[in-house]
């Protein structure tokens, strides 16, 4: 253990809360490492934690940030992006390579060209996935390298025209990522039944967005989850699906496990939280026309024990924010995509903790530590010595009401508008630096760098 005199920061005071356990203990810090966990430490720069919790960093392992498509720009950028991450406790966050499909492109281009644009504009750390959005064998051969170069999670599309690959080419991509030791990312979906049953509902004249869920059954979500996770272990590849949002996901992950896959389940805030009554909403709910859509209080019930017993990893955001837009008659509608970046942490405490669905170490572990294993990163995720000195300080009495006016996302709207919270982080350390504390930023953009990756 090293010296107090030798700590060069200290948070005070605090309760620990990691996925282990829950105990009064200061945490010392020397350079970007957590140095000790003990009682009486003193530093070169200290943080008062009486009263508050001292954890891991969160880790969002899905996010997009100013990612270009044809037909519409995510708005935060990685300067915006990371800062609305400092203030909500996350201390990396993963964004996506996500390629247009039809122009040539490759793996590595789109990766060198968003580091190019990370650079400089972080203030917490980052990293990516690859998203080959087409069947090219030549996109898919690329997988090992770049994996090797740190770069090891491949997501891929079973949805969306133009973006999806169909069963050959999944098979393909998952056994270059078995390979490489990485890890395959799946949006597990069927078109096919999802194209025909829209088309079924305009020839019977049903076209509004609250038929989005009627072309998007809870049974079919299953039945293509099911069909990634065969696939995978075909592949020998370890898998996890994004946005599970059905009781039928969370069914299919389980009977994987027990035939012996590695396989992993994500739960995105908003799927959790919100009804799927909403995208009826002639006001917000067209941010809601989302694949796939929100669901049912059973669903979501579903989703929150997958999460207590571990049947369900992590929660992501899936953090996608756009500006409103002018629909045509003078008022201004969200587009698609859903802005939590900065709130999961609280509002996972608030309608899990409090709400006596999650412990908090269940609350960290699916926020915190979890991310870290199944992402990749193995210098964060734990208050334990030797890893990165990414932590928060929350207060778990702290009352705040979200209002994107106070928040620091591009975007003059927020999903969850009005909800209030008790806990809410006050300071955000990644490694060792303190990043936000006292409702002010601290350090200046470029101090977030990509993260290292890979497993244990």
């Amino acid at each position: 253990m090293a010296g107090s005199a030798a700590l060069d920061l200290v948070i005070r005071g605090g309760t620990v809360v990691d996925r282990s356990g829950t105990y009064a203990a200061d945490v010392g810090v020397v350079g970007e490492r957590i140095a000790c966990v003990g009682r009486g430490l003193r530093g070169r720069r200290e943080l008062d934690a009486h009263g508050a919790y001292v954890l891991p960093g969160a880790i969002d392992g899905h996010v997009h940030i100013r990612t270009e498509r044809r037909e519409s720009v995510y708005d935060d950028t990685f300067a915006t992006g990371s800062v609305a991450a400092a203030f909500g406790g996350v201390t990396t966050f993963i964004d996506q390579i996500q390629l247009e499909p039809g122009l040539g492109l490759t793996l590595r281009g789109g990766l060198e060209r968003r580091l190019l644009e990370a650079e400089g504009q972080c203030v917490v750390d980052y990293s990516f996935h690859l998203n080959p959005r087409e069947p090219r064998r030549d996109l898919l051969e690329e997988i090992p390298a770049l994996a090797a170069a740190g770069y090891p999670s491949i997501k891929l599309f079973m949805a969306y025209e133009g973006y999806r690959l169909h069963d050959d080419a999944l098979l393909v991509a998952m056994q270059q990522v078995a390979r490489a030791g990485g890890l395959a990312i799946v949006h597990a979906e069927n078109m096919d039944v999802i194209a025909e049953l829209e088309r079924q509902a305009a020839a019977e004249g049903r076209t509004g967005r609250h038929h989005l869920l009627e072309a998007r059954p809870a049974l079919m979500e299953g039945e293509a989850t099911h069909r990634a996770l065969a696939i995978a272990r075909l592949a020998g590849c370890r898998v996890l699906v994004y946005h599970v949002t059905a009781r039928d996901g969370v069914e299919e992950l389980e009977r994987a496990r027990r035939a012996g896959a590695t396989a992993y389940g994500e739960a995105c805030l908003h799927y959790l939280l919100l009804d799927a009554s909403l995208v009826a909403d002639p006001l917000v709910g067209s941010a809601f026309e989302i694949s796939p859509p929100l669901r049912e209080a059973h669903h979501r019930a579903a989703l929150w024990d997958g999460l207590a017993r571990g049947a369900l990893d992590v929660v992501s955001t899936d953090h996608g924010p756009r500006r409103l837009v002018d629909r045509g008659d003078g008022t201004r509608v969200p587009p698609p995509g859903t802005s939590g970046l900065e709130v999961r942490l609280p509002l996972m405490h608030e309608h899990g903790v409090r709400a006596g669905r999650l412990t908090l170490e269940r609350w960290v572990d699916v926020c915190c530590t979890r991310p870290a294993e199944v992402f990749g990163l193995p210098t964060k995720g734990r208050v334990l010595p030797g890893y990165d000195a990414d932590l928060v300080v929350f207060d778990p009495e702290r009352t705040v009401t979200l209002a994107h006016a106070a928040l620091h996302s591009n975007v003059d709207h927020a999903t969850y508008e009005g909800m209030t919270v008790r806990g809410y982080p006050v300071a955000t350390v990644c490694r060792g630096a303190v990043v936000v504390a006292d409702g002010a930023l601290e350090v200046e953009p470029g101090y977030g760098r990509p993260a290292p990756r890979g497993w244990r």
